[in-house]
């Protein structure tokens, strides 16, 4: 069997829940077919590559996927679901000896008892674009072909000749329901060889073999891309999408959160990476309840490996997204700057269309930074979300048409400057960054300042983890600098507007934020001020012996 019923969600999710870095997530089975029985049985969840999309379908069809039935059980009844499997069934009694129960009136949506009962169409729609899908019909005939065989081999009575009966046809005729995981529904969509009308024709293809059929138990689907802004005249407008941005149902199942990641590190017996390393390189994106969640697979593989590093290599879309903004669409260069430099962008985006093959506006790339994961987005506020993409669009903005080489040497010597503590020259320095970047940051207040500094010292990223308005002492420190490589010297630097750079200085010491390295042997100092009037950087630093 290729698709039908043919154990392979249950296998590739049985291994993963082997692996010590396997986080329990199984309650979604439960949340999915409650939503679907009780609601609506179209769903479609939309997220970031890499943030479990494809273990959780794998799980769904593996737990109800009959051919594997007592297995799945086994696995199953040991996890987190298996403690909701004594309560249902007493509510399945309960409900079959209900006295008053009317003749039309649904069973409970209770996902155990139909755990290894259904028959499971589960397609990876990855998996069927091998090495020999030259163009769309290779694809839809494969797809078309493989389904047809499947459903042969399971009710070898239905008829075989493809010209008489669609897929729907045959599906209705086995008098049968079926269990749709459809994962990854939208990969097609990045071949560059779908035009328009293929596009249309795939989307035509899924409504008439999901769409108002009585054979679909429930269809979970998953992907990247967003359906919802063609969704009310589109052939999938049956399908109610949850993304990263307005799921209030699934969120709980996709992400890690902090406390998650504790557990698993206790568990493991995890002594490097430290929380707060992980905490600092793959922080910050938001769920809709507002706790702070991080990408899976970038965790575990740190777990596995002992240290953090960037494992966004290999995900295809950033280097289109380096094309975009060397183009420097509508101002977008200039966007990422300061989200770069710290800051968030204020914006409502419109989003993007799946039919779409590339992105021209403003609005349509920065909506599809986000859909890839690349930017953080609450709905209101759009920013970079850690340390792993800031890392990215760092060499996004090295690169040599992006007008930036001289801010990036800068950028350089003025890490230099400030670890041999040259105090005019760091002055000068942040002085040059800032206009080279007018009309960009204009001075205004003191946070203005930090955005230039933030820029200024893009350089010291790959040494140290940069975090401004830091917990530090009895307050918060402009900007913390803790090493990244042993040996370095952790730096503090607090920046006044309108002041001095000595008044700086005492505010680092009044305020106890050397307490936040009272392990280290030495501390540098360092101390910015602009002055309106003179329209002038100083600085001064000092090294700090404990």
């Amino acid at each position: 069997m290729y698709f039908l019923n043919s154990g392979n969600g249950y296998s590739l999710f049985k291994e993963e829940a082997s692996y010590k870095t396997y986080v329990d997530k199984t309650l979604m089975i439960n949340t999915v077919y409650r939503y679907a029985r009780e609601m609506k049985k179209y769903i479609c969840v939309t997220r970031p590559r890499r943030f479990g999309k494809t273990v959780a379908a794998n799980m769904i069809a593996g737990f109800f996927d009959k051919s594997t039935a007592e297995n799945s059980r086994l696995i199953f009844e040991g996890m987190e679901i298996g403690k909701l499997r004594d309560k249902q069934d007493v509510e399945q009694k309960e409900w079959l000896e209900k006295p008053d129960k009317k003749p039309w009136e649904p069973a409970p949506a209770l996902c155990w008892q139909q755990q290894g009962k259904q028959n499971v169409i589960r397609i990876n729609m990855i998996e069927v674009l091998d090495d020999k899908t030259k163009s769309y019909m290779d694809f839809q005939n494969a797809l078309d072909r493989k389904l047809r065989k499947d459903l042969h081999s399971a009710f070898p009575s239905l008829p075989v000749d493809a010209t008489e009966n669609t897929l729907a046809d045959l599906m209705d005729m086995t008098g049968e329901e079926f269990v749709f995981v459809i994962d990854e529904w939208d990969a097609i969509f990045e071949k560059r060889f779908m035009t328009s009308e293929n596009k249309e024709d795939y989307l035509e293809f899924l409504k008439n073999m999901l769409k108002d059929r009585a054979y679909v138990h429930f269809a979970y689907m998953t992907g990247i891309m967003p359906i919802a802004k063609h969704s009310s005249g589109s052939p999938l407008n049956m399908f109610i999408e949850f993304s990263s941005i307005n799921d209030s149902v699934f969120y709980p199942y996709f992400g890690l959160t902090k406390k998650e990641i504790s557990t698993l590190m206790k568990r493991m017996g995890i002594k490097k990476p430290k929380l707060k390393d992980l905490e600092a390189w793959y922080d910050g994106y938001v769920r809709k309840d507002g706790i702070h969640v991080y990408n899976p697979a970038s965790v575990a593989k740190a777990l596995g490996d002992g240290v953090c590093m960037n494992n966004w290599s290999g995900t295809g879309r950033m280097n289109e997204i380096k094309l975009l903004l060397q183009n420097n669409a509508e101002g977008l260069r200039d966007d990422i700057l300061r989200m770069v430099a710290g800051e968030s962008l204020e914006i409502r985006l419109g989003g993007f269309s799946v039919e779409d093959n590339e992105f021209s506006t403003r609005d349509e790339i920065l909506s599809a930074m986000v859909v890839y994961g690349f930017l953080s987005y609450d709905g209101k506020n759009l920013s970079i979300p850690n340390h792993e993409l800031m890392v990215k669009f760092k060499e996004a903005l090295s690169s040599k048409p992006m007008g930036l080489k001289q801010t990036l040497e800068n950028s350089m010597a003025l890490f230099k400057a400030t670890l041999n503590q040259d105090e005019d020259k760091i002055a000068r320095l942040v002085e040059q960054v800032h206009d080279e970047n007018i009309p960009l940051i204009q001075y205004n207040d003191e946070n203005s300042l930090a955005c230039v500094v933030t820029l200024g010292y893009l350089a010291a990223m790959d040494e140290y983890e940069v975090s401004r308005e830091d917990k530090a002492g009895k307050g918060y420190a402009d900007f913390i600098f803790t090493p990244r490589i042993n040996g370095r010297i952790p730096i503090i630097l607090e920046l006044k507007y309108n002041h001095s750079a000595k008044n700086a200085l005492k505010c680092i010491h009044e305020r106890g934020y050397i307490t936040r390295f009272r392990r280290h042997k030495r501390v540098l100092l360092v101390g910015i001020n602009y002055s309106e009037a003179t329209k002038k950087h100083t600085c001064l630093t000092e090294m700090v012996e404990q």
